[in-house]
């Protein structure tokens, strides 16, 4: 006995072709879906990494602060000279001048020679709550100093 194929147009057919279709649907729904998802973790990711560097930046802020305070009591017979690019965190962190304005040791402020002229510089970081303490952001080197104008004081921030 022959076997008979469903003619064109047929219900059997237009069912083969709507399962086909829905697949393709479903496949491009799922691809977009994953696109989404990885664009929303790297959004978060950028957003917690500008984050730990304002952290930062507000840290250096408030050490500067606290070091305009106390401005004429530093340690200036140990102030290393700084000409160029300020030593990295972990080189300040053990100076022996230095000292540390936050908790957590996530701020610290030096008194530095800069241009022959003295100066604080203050750095803030922000670490990960491991034991290890991996730095995650570190602010960029704040440098304030007060100048004096006879009985007019100001102060300098670079």
């Amino acid at each position: 006995m022959p076997v008979r194929r469903p003619e064109p147009g047929s219900p059997t057919r237009q069912r083969g072709a709507a399962l086909a279709i829905v697949i393709v649907v479903m496949a491009s729904a799922l691809m977009l879906g994953i696109v989404g998802v990885q664009s929303a973790l790297i959004d978060q990711r950028l957003a917690a990494n500008y984050r730990a560097a304002l952290q930062a930046q507000m840290r250096a802020e408030r050490a500067a602060g606290q070091a305009l305070t106390r401005f004429d009591s530093l340690a200036w017979e140990q102030a290393p000279a700084i000409d160029e690019q300020p030593p990295r965190w972990s080189t300040l962190a053990r100076h022996p001048a230095a000292s540390f304005a936050c908790a957590e040791r996530s701020c610290l402020y030096l008194p530095v020679l800069r241009g022959g002229e003295r100066w604080a510089l203050a750095f803030g970081v922000v670490h990960d709550d491991t034991a290890e303490a991996t730095l995650i952001a570190h602010s960029e080197a704040v440098f304030v100093r007060v100048e004096q104008d006879g009985a007019v004081a100001r102060v300098r921030w670079e």
